[in-house]
C-alpha cells in the first residue's frame, strides 16, 4: 500500500519540488568535495551552487552537508539523498541526450583520442575511460591512443568528436577545458639503483637519462620539459616509440616519467617510484574539441570522467 502521507520529494516553503539542478549540484558536491569545484564542473557561480544547496536543506529541514574550512563532507542524509539524486541525474542526462537526438544517440558513438604514450597497462586505462564514460553518458565512447599531431589532425578532420590530453593543447581552433591534475611518478627497471628506493627526487634521478618520445612532443612538453625547468638535470634521450630501441633504454640506466600509475600499474620488469613531495608535478589533463556549435559537451564528458576518480 502506498503512502501518500509524506511524498518522496518534499515541496519547499514556496510550494515548488526538488529540481534537477539541485540534484544535479548534489552529484558534483559528493564527487569533487567542495561547493568551488563543483561550481566549475557545472560552469556556474559559488553563489549560485551554495544558494541551491541552502534552498534544498531548507525544504528537507536538515543539512545535506557539513561545512568546513577545508570543503564539505556529507552527513547521513547527505549520504542517502546523492545515492538516489545520482540514479536521477544518470536517467535525466540519458533522457535529455535521447529527446535532443534520438537517432544519433542510439546508433553513433562518441569518439575520443587519447594522446598518450602508449606505456604498458595504458591499455587498461583506455578501456576504463570508454566503460565508465559510456555507461554515465548513456551512449557508445570509442577511445583510441593517437600521438598528438595525429589526434589533431584527426579532430580537425572530424574523425574524432574531442581529444583527452596529458597538458593544455593550445591551437586557435581548439577549445581546451581541463579536467583535473594527476601526479606524475617515475617507471624504473627492477634492477635500477632507484628501484630500491621508496620515494626518489630530483637530485637523485640527476644520475640517469630520462626517455623523451618525440612523437609524442606535446606529453613530453607537459611532463619531462616542465621538470627540466624545475631543476631536473638528467641527459635527455630522444627517440620515437616504434623505432629500434636506444642503447641507454638497452642497458636498462634510462627512467621515463608515467601518470595514473596506479591505474596502469608496472610492465613486467618495471617498477614505478612516487617523487618526494616537493618535487613532484601536477599534471594537467585536459578535453580538448573543435571550437563552434555542435561540438561535445565538455560539462556532461568531464562530468563523466570524474566518476574514475582518477584526477584531482
Amino acid at each position: 500500500m502506498c503512502n501518500h502521507g509524506k511524498a518522496a520529494w518534499r515541496s519547499n516553503g514556496r510550494g515548488g519540488a526538488v529540481n534537477i539542478k539541485q540534484v544535479r549540484y548534489v552529484c558534483a558536491i559528493m564527487d569533487l568535495g567542495s561547493f568551488s569545484a563543483a561550481a566549475a564542473r557545472e560552469g556556474v557561480s559559488v553563489q549560485a551552487v551554495s544558494k541551491a544547496m541552502s534552498e534544498l536543506e531548507s525544504s528537507l529541514g536538515e543539512p545535506l552537508f557539513e561545512r568546513r574550512s577545508a570543503g564539505v563532507s556529507p552527513t547521513p542524509l547527505g549520504r542517502a539523498f546523492a545515492v538516489r539524486a545520482r540514479r536521477v541525474l544518470d536517467e535525466w542526462e540519458a533522457l535529455e541526450r535521447f529527446a535532443s537526438a534520438p537517432a544519433a544517440v542510439a546508433s553513433s558513438p562518441f569518439r575520443m583520442g587519447f594522446c598518450c604514450p602508449a606505456y604498458p597497462g595504458v591499455d587498461r586505462l583506455v578501456r576504463l575511460i570508454s566503460t565508465v564514460t559510456g555507461k554515465v553518458l548513456g551512449r557508445r565512447v570509442d577511445v583510441e591512443l593517437l600521438e598528438c599531431a595525429e589526434g589533431l589532425d584527426a579532430l580537425r578532420a572530424g574523425r574524432v568528436d574531442g581529444l583527452i590530453t596529458v597538458g593544455t593543447l593550445e591551437a586557435d581552433d581548439v577549445a581546451c577545458t581541463p579536467l583535473g591534475t594527476v601526479s606524475s611518478d617515475v617507471l624504473v627497471p627492477l634492477d635500477h639503483p632507484l628501484a630500491a628506493k621508496g620515494e626518489v627526487t630530483l637530485d637523485e634521478l640527476a644520475g640517469y637519462p630520462v626517455l623523451y618520445p618525440c612523437n609524442f612532443d606535446h606529453y613530453c612538453h607537459a611532463v619531462v620539459d616542465e621538470y627540466l625547468k624545475r631543476g631536473l638535470r638528467s641527459e635527455v634521450v630522444r627517440f620515437s616509440v616504434g623505432d629500434a630501441v636506444p642503447e641507454p633504454v638497452a642497458d636498462e640506466r634510462c627512467y621515463s616519467f608515467i601518470f595514473v600509475g596506479n591505474i596502469t600499474g608496472a610492465p613486467e620488469g618495471f617498477v614505478i617510484r612516487p617523487l618526494v613531495r616537493g618535487d613532484a608535478l601536477s599534471v594537467p589533463i585536459c578535453l580538448s574539441t573543435l571550437r563552434g556549435p555542435g561540438g561535445l559537451d565538455h560539462v556532461s564528458f568531464r562530468r563523466a570522467l570524474s566518476r574514475l576518480s582518477l584526477f584531482a
